[in-house]
């Protein structure tokens, strides 16, 4: 019965988050066929930081702007915006109520009056009707709500990447590696790998798609795994579903499947676990071997970051989580005693635990270089990587147990969650594992280059882990970092010359944040009421003139001062704060899976080991190395 409720959920998802283009009338079905594509541009990124340069450098400074073109080759993709009808059956919880009351109390994009106004003017529909605010929800109504979509920009490949012979430029997206079975591609930061949210055109499927569509077209492409969105690096790509399948295989059972990440975080890594800047509950954390044993191959504590009694016998420390027998890691039911762990451990690079290393000896104990860690740290016999024998690493491991704790937000936790004594919430609790070495440390920004092998595959699970730690990525703001790190002194400028472009152009105090007029804010009744409020259709306009002219975020990018736009006058505004949102937004966090090594269990498969690895990005290459 369970099973069948997460069925339908999923089904209930998927559907209210179906959505359609529509150029057409907003009381007629959408037609596909009949949308013309969005206006999309490349810009590259050295555009907007001469946008946003001091309007008042003197020309002696041209030598300086051109530095910009010839240092930063980021480029960023922008849709403009388009109608879109945003479509979904009526839920159970719906049913008898208004259809006001469902958009004010389900949707929160915009504010009460401007519900009332669009369901007045037909933007929202019932089953393709117009009604009034007071209509009533019944079983099987489809709501649908037409409005002008402004997508926020992202990055694509940079202009080092190869050039594509037919585009006379690089490719939107790297690629890393392709045969009839499989594409591989380097994923740039900010880009979503499917539609959702605020993101359509500007997903990975949708880019690869307008950009071959012959070949990365709608059904061509199946997914084998997901990056976060804000996270960059190897994504594979099947090309048919059952590829997909044994590569998914793969990936579920975990042995057959390793992957690599760099993430660059606080502090000099894992010391703060020692400082007072680390957490205090984490001095019972560490795992000691409890018999005076020289054999070298001593069972780790934990497996998948979940343990039993037998596992558990020859070490002391860490902290004992107790799980749900539905949340054991093979999917089948396991006794009262399985639980979940809190702690770490060190091996070296043979995987044999090390019980000479602690944290007090951890750093420095080796003079060794990036490039000989990554050597050994990425080896396997899939014939990547060297096994320098010289070279001698030391992993700690970490497992702590993780749970999302708002599905709507998308936001996780992870911790011994003591505090946590709600029956149905701990059901949430997933054990969770995670192996980590130091790269490189850089004193000036007092941040380190990690590597992360995650053993399980958990939402948001490096980030959370490296926070629980004492060391979270330096510029995740959601787990512990900060959006402006102080080692990324070029991000903070662009940071600081946007946010007062965009505090001239909406005539807000400089010294304050104009985080309350984002195209990702919700509309105020004040923008409402001065922008489609009481504004009625004229006959001889078209659906999508009306639209464009009582959209709010198409007010936010003229600004309060600005009088009547041309069509191109306004197309030059939205590019513009666009671009000036990019850089006050997030541009990615530092965390980049650098690899990812499969081994297919198909003996038919003519090559059944897979690996595809990338470069490092630019964050992760200090100049001293």
């Amino acid at each position: 019965m369970n099973r069948n409720n997460r069925r339908k959920r999923k089904r209930d998802k998927k559907a209210s988050l179906r959505g359609r283009r529509t150029s057409t009338d907003a009381t007629a079905s959408a037609d596909h066929s009949s949308c013309p594509p969005p206006r999309i541009d490349v810009i590259p990124l050295s555009n907007a930081l001469h946008l946003i340069s001091d309007q008042s450098e003197s020309a002696s400074n041209s030598k300086g702007r051109q530095h910009h073109d010839n240092v930063d080759g980021r480029r960023v993709r922008i849709v403009h915006p388009y109608p879109y009808t945003f479509a979904t059956f009526a839920k159970a919880r719906w049913i008898g109520r208004t259809v006001l009351d469902v958009y004010v109390s389900e949707f929160g994009s915009y504010p009460t009056s401007y519900y009332e106004s669009a369901i007045s003017s037909g933007r929202i529909l019932i089953s393709g009707k117009q009604v009034t605010c007071q209509y009533k929800i019944q079983r099987g109504d489809e709501l649908t709500h037409t409005v002008h979509r402004h997508e926020p920009a992202v990055a694509l490949s940079d202009y080092s990447t190869k050039m594509d012979a037919a585009l006379n430029e690089p490719p939107p997206i790297d690629i890393i590696h392709e045969d009839e079975s499989l594409l591989v591609v380097d994923k740039p930061s900010t880009l979503p790998m499917h539609p959702c949210g605020a993101y359509h055109y500007n997903s990975l499927f949708e880019i690869l798609s307008h950009w071959k569509p012959t070949c990365y077209g709608p059904g061509k492409l199946y997914t084998v795994y997901r990056l976060d969105r804000l996270t960059s690096g190897v994504v594979v790509l099947a090309k048919n579903a059952s590829m997909a399948a044994s590569l998914s295989k793969c990936i579920a059972e975990r042995k057959s499947c390793e992957k690599v990440y760099v993430a660059r975080v606080k502090g000099h890594f894992p010391l703060n676990l020692l400082s007072s800047t680390g957490r205090e509950d984490a001095r019972g954390w560490e795992f000691q071997y409890d018999v005076s044993d020289t054999d070298s191959n001593i069972s780790p504590p934990c497996e998948h970051g979940e343990c039993s009694n037998n596992s558990m016998k020859h070490w002391r420390g860490g902290v004992s989580i107790p799980l749900e027998s539905s949340h054991s890691n093979d999917g089948n039911d396991h006794s009262e005693s399985s639980c979940a762990v809190l702690g770490y451990w060190f091996t070296d690079e043979t995987g044999c635990v090390a019980t000479s290393i602690s944290l007090h000896n951890w750093s420095g104990e080796h003079s060794r270089t990036s490039s000989d860690i990554l050597d050994v740290a990425t080896y396997n016999d899939c014939g990547s990587g060297n096994n320098r024998q010289d070279t001698q690493i030391h992993w700690l491991h970490f497992a702590c147990p993780c749970r999302i704790s708002c599905h709507k937000d998308g936001i996780c936790e992870a911790g011994d969650f003591s505090n946590l004594t709600d029956e149905k919430e701990r059901r949430g609790i997933k054990p969770a594992q995670t192996s980590f070495t130091l790269l490189t440390y850089d004193a000036e920004s007092n941040t380190s280059v990690v590597l992360a092998k995650p053993v399980t595959g958990r939402t948001h699970q490096i980030r959370l882990h490296l926070q629980q730690l004492g060391h979270p990525i330096a510029n995740d703001h959601c787990y512990g970092g900060e959006l402006l790190p102080r080692g990324d002194k070029e991000s903070n400028n662009a940071y600081e010359k946007a946010q007062q472009w965009l505090n001239q152009l909406d005539n807000t105090d400089s010294s304050t944040s104009s985080y309350s007029i984002l195209s990702n804010v919700p509309a105020t009744d004040a923008e409402v009421q001065n922008t489609s409020l009481h504004r009625e259709k004229d006959d001889d306009e078209s659906t999508l003139d009306f639209i464009e002219k009582t959209c709010v975020w198409c007010a936010r990018c003229r600004g309060p001062k600005a009088g009547a736009d041309t069509k191109n006058e306004l197309h030059e505004k939205v590019l513009n704060r666009t671009l000036m949102e990019y850089f006050v937004k997030s541009q990615g966090i530092w965390l980049h899976a650098l690899q990812y090594s499969l081994k297919l269990n198909d003996s038919n498969a003519r090559d059944n080991k897979l690996c595809y690895r990338t470069k490092l990005p630019i964050w992760a290459c200090f100049s001293k190395d």
